[in-house]
């Protein structure tokens, strides 16, 4: 698991490995790995505003919780409205160009005409 996941999460992520049917079946596997000794994973608590519980693993030691930095949000939202700019710009590009090549087709079967 990269960080705490909701079994739907983890069910969609785990496919190539494993089919899960239902996500009965992932939380039965997830219980199953937080009843051995020593424990692998563990239910954390649900965050306000989420409708599901997320699992942790336990391989690298105990997860209190779990918060994505405030930042990160942030960062991404402007990496990304970075990256839709620059391909904005280049949309716009290729779009002059197409423009350009098929005025120029034109001129070009005009003289054939």
């Amino acid at each position: 698991m990269r960080g705490p996941q909701t079994p739907g999460e983890l069910r969609s992520r785990t496919d190539r490995m494993h089919h899960f049917d239902h996500l009965d079946e992932v939380i039965s596997g997830l219980q199953q790995l937080m009843q051995r000794e020593p424990s692998l994973a563990k239910i954390l608590p649900r965050q306000p505003g989420t409708k599901e519980a997320r699992y942790a693993h336990l391989l690298s030691g105990d997860v209190v919780a779990w918060e994505p930095p405030p930042e990160s949000a942030v960062t991404t939202m402007s990496a990304d409205a970075e990256r839709v700019a620059v391909l904005e710009d280049q949309v716009a590009v290729l779009q002059r160009e197409v423009s350009e090549l098929k005025q120029q087709m034109a001129e070009f079967k005009r003289q054939f005409e």
